[in-house]
């Protein structure tokens, strides 16, 4: 009959063996971490009953300390495992049941060590592991709140079962109706070895079905999350559309109101440039007359063509003087896409000198220009005159409402590495430190007659070519704006 139950020991280290193989084998392609401790575990517990088995094989001191302390360490691998489904298992968990499965070990070995009986280590045996297997009632119904009922039911069923069998095989030997030695057959130990298969493949499917399960839901969350995502990248790209119209908007607003503004501008300059257009078409007007009246001179004809010839060359002077007004103008207030192209500044900034100077003739200002030429860089010629044209009147009027004595503009211009300066500075009342903060605010002016417009668009332009305007200004001192631009070359590298 011996021989009998330890061919069940060893079918049963067997039964360890080939479900806890099959569940690191089936489960492999996850790459769990949980599914190696759980199967090591069972191959642990698969040992430590086929040593139990080896009594008579291997000496009875060596079943008595591996049997048990691989069916401890493997018990409590699984217990770990479940305990770490939903993420590491409580610190305070780990030291309590490695606390209990040492107590245990050290009892046992100390008893038995110390000429305790086998029979002894028995009964400490199942007297020990129908206590520590309600621990896998308590997980199931732990894994029960958050994963699939199947297989939490699984695991608290096999945790019933093994404390149930455990405890009756415990009861038995303690009342003296069972068997005390580790190979004899009998009714109890019947019901521990059926309860052993039963609930071993209990626990095994329960695992397998919760680590599926869990893997599953993470899948599920995965995508949903990669759904997200998706969503999310959607938006984005939805809002930077948007973003992108919207800023193309922007520009062309500021372009139309940079053309409007101008407009506006002008009407300050219309009298002097009216009187700028006069004076060559007065002079082409009288020259016209006198090479008539030479030309009807018969006394001598040479004389005449040749005063006719001078003064045709004087007339074609003027009227290209004359021309030279209207194309300016022209430029100003040409309509253009908003594209930058190359330029010279210090070119732009002449043609509209050359439109605001009667102007500051007119009212008294002296204009000091001193522009270093080439100024290169790459912008669009109609927003930056703009730019140009809201400095210089702006620096008018202020000389115009508190007159300086004497009035006078300095414009400077030079390139420095990277960038091209443009310097205009007067010598009026300078600038409220009140009102300095709102310099470029929208919609706010200290003239009478302004809108609040010219400087806030200005600096808009500014920016949108990467450049920087700023001012100083001291009470009774002036005020000096600068205007600085990333030359072509640093264009082009950018």
């Amino acid at each position: 009959m011996n021989i009998d139950v330890q061919t069940i020991f060893w079918m049963d280290a067997f039964l360890y063996l080939m479900l806890h193989a099959a569940i690191w084998y089936g489960l492999a392609r996850y790459r769990s971490g949980l599914v190696t401790i759980w199967s090591v575990s069972g191959l642990f517990s698969a040992l430590g009953v086929w040593v139990l088995g080896c009594r008579g094989i291997l000496p009875t001191d060596a079943v008595v300390f591996w049997g048990v302390l691989f069916m401890a360490l493997g018990n409590f691998g699984r217990q770990a495992a479940l305990r770490s489904l939903d993420g590491p298992a409580n610190r305070r968990w780990l030291w309590g049941m490695a606390s209990f499965n040492g107590a245990y070990l050290f009892a046992t070995y100390g008893y038995y060590f110390s000429g305790g009986s086998e029979a002894g280590v028995i009964l400490f045996f199942y007297g020990f592991y129908t206590l520590n297997c309600l621990e896998y009632v308590v997980s199931g119904r732990r894994i029960a709140a958050t994963h699939d009922p199947f297989g939490s039911k699984a695991v608290q069923s096999a945790g019933w079962l093994l404390a149930s069998t455990l405890g009756i095989k415990t009861i038995a030997i303690l009342g003296g109706w069972g068997a005390t030695d580790l190979y004899e057959m009998s009714w109890d130990q019947a019901v521990v070895f059926g309860g052993q298969f039963v609930a071993i493949t209990m626990l095994s499917v329960g695992f397998m079905q919760i680590f599926v399960d869990q893997m599953h839901k993470a899948q599920i969350q995965a995508e949903q999350g990669l759904a997200r995502e998706q969503e999310r990248s959607a938006l984005f790209q939805q809002h930077s559309e948007d973003l992108s119209a919207l800023l193309s908007e922007r520009e062309e607003i500021i372009r139309q109101l940079t053309l409007s503004n101008k407009s506006a501008g002008m009407g300050a300059l219309v009298a002097s440039i009216a009187h700028e257009l006069n004076q060559p078409l007065t002079t082409i007007v009288l020259k016209t007359e006198l090479i008539e009246a030479h030309l009807r001179k018969k006394n001598d004809p040479g004389l005449a063509e040749a005063e006719a010839n001078k003064l045709a060359a004087l007339i074609r002077d003027d009227t290209r003087h004359a021309a030279a007004i209207i194309r300016t103008l022209r430029s100003m207030f040409a309509t253009g896409k908003g594209e930058f192209e190359r330029m010279d500044l210090a070119v732009l900034v002449q043609d509209v000198i050359h439109i605001v100077r009667a102007r500051a003739e007119r009212c008294g200002i002296a204009l000091d220009v001193d522009l270093k030429t080439p100024l290169p860089m790459t912008g669009d010629v109609t927003q930056l005159q703009q730019v140009v044209l809201n400095l210089l009147n702006n620096a008018i009027d202020a000389l115009v409402e508190k007159p300086a004595l004497p009035s006078r503009i300095r414009i400077t211009g030079e390139l420095r590495p990277g960038f091209v300066d443009l310097k205009i500075s007067d010598n009026g009342c300078g600038i409220d430190p009140s009102q300095q903060a709102d310099v470029f605010a929208l919609f706010k002016t200290s003239k009478s007659q302004g809108m609040g417009v010219g400087l806030w668009l200005s600096q808009s332009i500014v920016a949108s070519h990467r450049g920087h305007l700023g001012f100083e200004s001291e009470a009774g001192q002036g005020t000096v704006f600068l205007l600085s631009l990333p030359s072509h070359e640093y264009a082009l590298a950018s």
